[in-house]
């Protein structure tokens, strides 16, 4: 008899335990906050590749820092312009607004003079990864890490 209640009570522990609701996974962080780290984060270039080639990073570009604030906005540094005649090669710093588009896989980034479309290839806490075409119309990579 008391192997009986026993098994019986195990089994009832057993059925109340899976009838239990499943707890919800917690959600996977935003593009966005992995981009800002929830209120501000600054990139730094790591590595630069051009048509799948790893290239050294230029003088210029060793500088470059990314910062994006969670509100859209952000700045560029860039200590050491590439060319001085650039837009695109604002120096030392510029303002910039910032945006997700086509389901957070561009990051766009403007001021007056500035119009960039990146596609996001990877995204984490620690790594940041885009491509676009460059003015040769060369696929170029470049990895960001936070600084």
């Amino acid at each position: 008899m008391r192997r009986g209640t026993l098994a019986f009570a195990m089994l009832l522990a057993i059925a109340i335990e899976a009838c239990q609701p499943d707890k919800p996974a917690p959600a996977s962080p935003t593009t966005a906050t992995l981009l800002t780290g929830g209120n501000s984060r600054t990139w730094r270039l790591q590595a630069l590749s051009e048509r799948g080639n790893s290239q050294p990073i230029p003088p210029c570009r060793a500088d470059d820092r990314w910062t994006f604030h969670s509100d859209g906005r952000g700045t560029f540094q860039n200590t050491t312009a590439c060319d001085a005649n650039d837009p695109n090669d604002p120096t030392p710093s510029a303002s910039i607004q910032w945006r997700l588009t086509n389901s957070d896989r561009f990051l766009v980034i403007q001021n007056q003079t500035l119009f960039l479309n990146r596609e996001i290839i990877q995204l984490s806490d620690n790594i940041l990864v885009w491509e676009y075409t460059g003015n040769n119309g060369a696929l170029v990579q470049e990895t960001w890490v936070p600084n």
